[in-house]
């Protein structure tokens, strides 16, 4: 779990972030993901990864709002603005998709449908968390322009456009195809999840580290 500490005229307690819960979610669609990949129970299974998907994506906004508050910035938690919002529309859609596919309602269109969501909410997200944003004040009172986090934003913009691809071949081809297809796709995007909790939090620290803002 990441944590970060603030100096002088902040506060001097160390908080946890908590940038690890949307990486749970992650693992735990990679490994239901697998399991319906297996052929055990995978309707079923499917519709719950797409939940499961959604409510990280969800973590993950209200994560990075929280550091929005957190943090020092100019204008308040607007320069995180637009990637809370793309996760939480994102997220929420895919629970809705997920869990009217779970009792029964064209469940291979809605799971396709969802899969395309989450691969729009990573893409965009990562375009978002690429631009340099300035949020804060060095020791001396000057702005500091903090540069987007770049591998991480790479990461959420190739497995978007993967999930999206997925996603769409699921909805044309059909047939035994769908099933296949769909939980790759999953498989994809938690790996997106697992991946952005485990770089954010460090990279986070560097900039701060960098910036002397951090404590050590």
């Amino acid at each position: 779990m990441a944590s970060y500490a603030e100096t002088a005229g902040m506060a001097t307690d160390t908080e946890p972030v908590g940038l690890l819960t949307e990486g749970a979610a992650g693992i735990a669609a990679i490994v239901l993901s697998i399991i319906a990949l297996a052929g055990v129970s995978s309707p079923a299974l499917a519709s719950i990864t797409a939940i499961v998907i959604g409510v990280g994506l969800m973590v993950q906004a209200f994560n990075t709002a929280a550091e929005g508050l957190r943090l020092p910035q100019v204008g308040g938690v607007a320069e995180f603005g637009g990637e809370v919002m793309v996760d939480c529309l994102g997220g929420g859609a895919g629970v809705v998709l997920g869990v009217l596919a779970l009792i029964g309602l064209s469940s291979a269109y809605l799971l396709a449908a969802a899969l395309i969501v989450f691969g729009g909410a990573l893409l965009l997200s990562g375009a978002l968390s690429m631009r340099t944003r300035v949020m804060a004040t060095g020791p001396s009172g000057q702005l500091i322009s903090i540069p987007g986090f770049a591998a991480t934003g790479s990461v959420e913009l190739l497995m978007g456009m993967a999930a999206i691809v997925l996603g769409i071949l699921a909805l044309v081809l059909g047939g035994t195809h769908t099933a296949i297809l769909l939980l790759v796709g999953f498989i994809t995007v938690g790996a997106a999840l697992l991946i952005v909790s485990a770089t954010f939090g460090a990279a986070l620290m560097r900039v701060f580290a960098r910036s002397g803002i951090a404590a050590e």
